[in-house]
């Protein structure tokens, strides 16, 4: 099983998402990072994980908006389906009493039952901030419930 904290004591530099909470069925989960960015519309989170993933992370900077939610139980369930090991929203989740049963990560600062808009607005595959921590397509992501690590590259664990 994946420990966080053995990670990092075994490679200290790696930087350290916290404040995100676990809401799905998988409490541990590690892959290769695929971006989005958007704002309270979660039509990139959508095509995105209707892409097959040989299981990916997608980290998704919806600028923590406390409106309403970028993903649900349909689009997780799409995404376990789709091969992604676990999907971190930097913004809300919702449907949590269903998304705690499918077997996929998925970590998010909180909950909200209102579905975002769908205008097709937002970016895929660019480097984002979260946090004062820089995360780009490639970097790799290692999370437990004791938080998320972002590595420039894959850690040999």
């Amino acid at each position: 099983m994946l420990s966080t904290p053995d990670i990092i004591d075994q490679y200290p530099d790696l930087e350290t998402l916290i404040e995100f909470r676990h809401f799905g069925g998988r409490r541990s989960f590690h892959g290769e990072i695929q971006t989005i960015q958007c704002y309270e519309d979660n039509s990139f989170v959508k095509k995105e994980l209707s892409e097959m993933s040989e299981s990916g992370v997608l980290v998704v900077d919806g600028n923590a908006s406390k409106n309403c939610a970028l993903l649900g139980d349909l689009l997780a369930q799409m995404a376990k389906d789709n091969g992604w090991s676990g999907i971190i929203i930097n913004g809300l989740v919702r449907d949590i009493e269903i998304l705690k049963d499918i077997d996929i990560g998925v970590m998010a600062l909180g909950s909200c039952p209102r579905k975002s808009e769908k205008k097709n607005i937002g970016e895929r595959n660019l480097e984002i901030d979260i946090n004062g921590i820089s995360i780009k397509p490639g970097n790799w992501c290692y999370a437990d419930e004791n938080g998320i690590l972002v590595s420039k590259e894959k850690l040999d664990i």
